[in-house]
This record gives C-alpha cells, sequence and structure tokens, in this order.
C-alpha cells in the first residue's frame, strides 16, 4: 500500500526526516496507541529494535531556494546548515509505503485526525490532502528500481558499502546486501528471503546525507550524523514476493527513517 500525503508549509531545514518520524508517530498513537507501542517500544525494552514494515520519502516543490540559516534541533541544540523555502501556494509531498495493511490504516486515520504538526523552527505542516496510490505488482524474478529516497547499505561494523565502489567486490556487496534483507524480512514476516537477490547497477551516485536522532545525540554529543547512501536506478533480481516486499517496504537500512524507499520503472 502506498499513500502520498501533500502538506502546505513555507519551508523545511535539510535536516528533516527525525521530524517526519515524529510525525509518523503521532498519528499512530492518535488512531491506535498499542500499535504504536508495538513499533516503537520502550528503549530499555529487549524489543526495542523492532524491523518497521514501512518506508518514506520526502518531496519539495520545484522553484525552492535555499538559505544558511540556525537551525534548532532540540532544547540546547542548534546549527547553522541550509532550509529549503518553498514558493508561495506550493506543496510538499510525504510519501509513506508498507506492505502492513494495520500500520497503513492507523497511519491514515491519525493523519487525518492531526490536521496540523508543530515541525519545529517556525514551521507548521498543514495537512492538504491524503491520496491512495496504486501499487504495482511484480511478478517477475527481475525488476528495475529508482529510488525515491537514499539507500544505505552498511556492513556489520557500520562502514558503508556503494555498490559501484572499485574497492567493493560485486560478491561481498551481494553478501552483505542480502544478509541484511534476510534479517530484516525475517522480522517482518517470520521467514527469511526465498532466494539470494543479485543486485545490478544501471545508473546510481553516491550521496551523503545528514540525519539526526536523539539517542545519538545523547550518546554522541554531536548534533547529527552524516551517512553515505546512494541513489539512482538499479535492477534487483530474486524471488518476485521478495522483490515485492523490498518495493512496499523499502531497500536496505534505516527505511523507518526516510530511507530506501523506491519506485518500479
Amino acid at each position: 500500500m502506498r499513500i502520498k500525503v501533500t502538506f502546505r508549509a513555507e519551508k523545511l531545514p535539510i535536516l528533516y526526516r527525525h521530524r517526519f518520524m515524529a510525525l509518523i508517530k503521532e498519528a499512530l498513537e492518535k488512531s491506535d496507541a498499542d500499535y504504536k507501542e508495538s513499533l516503537y517500544p520502550d528503549k530499555n525494552s529487549e524489543h526495542s529494535k523492532v524491523a518497521k514494515p514501512f518506508c518514506f520519502s520526502v518531496s519539495m516543490p520545484s522553484g525552492k531556494t535555499a538559505k544558511k540559516e540556525k537551525i534548532v534541533i532540540d532544547e540546547g541544540v542548534e546549527i547553522e546548515d541550509t532550509v529549503f523555502y518553498f514558493p508561495q501556494g506550493k506543496s510538499l509531498s510525504f510519501y509513506v509505503s508498507s506492505c502492513d495493511y494495520q500500520f497503513m490504516m492507523c497511519l491514515y486515520n491519525g493523519l487525518l485526525e492531526i490536521k496540523a504538526f508543530d515541525f519545529g523552527n517556525g514551521i507548521t505542516l498543514r495537512l492538504d490532502r491524503v491520496f491512495m496510490l496504486n501499487e504495482k505488482k511484480i511478478n517477475g524474478d527481475e525488476v528495475v528500481f529508482k529510488t525515491n529516497s537514499p539507500i544505505l547499505i552498511e556492513d556489520k561494523d557500520g562502514k558503508p558499502l556503494l555498490p559501484a565502489d572499485s574497492e567493493i567486490s560485486k560478491s561481498i556487496f551481494n553478501e552483505h546486501f542480502n544478509a541484511i534483507h534476510d534479517r530484516i524480512v525475517k522480522d517482518i514476516r517470520g521467514e527469511g528471503l526465498y532466494r539470494d537477490m543479485e543486485f545490478v547497477p544501471v545508473k546510481l551516485k553516491k550521496q551523503v546525507v545528514k540525519h539526526t536522532l536523539k539517542g545519538f545525540r545523547e550518546k554522541t554529543g554531536k548534533p547529527y550524523m552524516t551517512l553515505t547512501c546512494f541513489e539512482g536506478c538499479f535492477k534487483l533480481k530474486g524471488d518476485p514476493r521478495d522483490l515485492q516486499m523490498l518495493y512496499q517496504i523499502g531497500i536496505g537500512l534505516r527505511t523507518g527513517q526516510g530511507f530506501g524507499m523506491v519506485e518500479v520503472v
């Protein structure tokens, strides 16, 4: 299932993903607090790291301009960085995809109840419209995807892996790619990949993304992290059921944080 949500807003800071995460949590809380708690349990719980059955991306309107100015991330934490300003009357688009019907219904109902969300930094997201989008059906054992939000692949030590990196062999990248998705898919549907997948680059480029989370700030004392990702077009080969699942929940790590959303080309 896929939805497109349009919001009216005047601007958006370069660090925005964590606030859309907060929006999702608030919507779920309003719609079904028990379900929200199952997806976002207490951080001290043994089940604190729950694989999220969704991904999202944000698309800013054309004609935006950029300015350097103060961005307040949290109480006592502020930086000087890019803020994007939108042409008057233009809306930003928030896309969400999931394999979980309950998640999408809770999110949908919660968003309609919120109507306006305090984004911080003097920004209010005012709900405009919510659209249900057609989801494509993947029947074959290979599909070409394009990224709607950057994809993050890392090894066990947190080192980023890029498929076009000459120092990383195709087999090493695919090994880590399959290990990551076998674990994620198993967490969500109870069984891992039906067979190994093969990632084939078509036209990709590196993308370094600034991102922040409260836990990261508390642990490191830094205002944000930088994540080395990639975006563009690629072919993915595998079992159609696995390909469909990744199309729905996103590809790579941190999909519930605004990474890895893809569209079928």
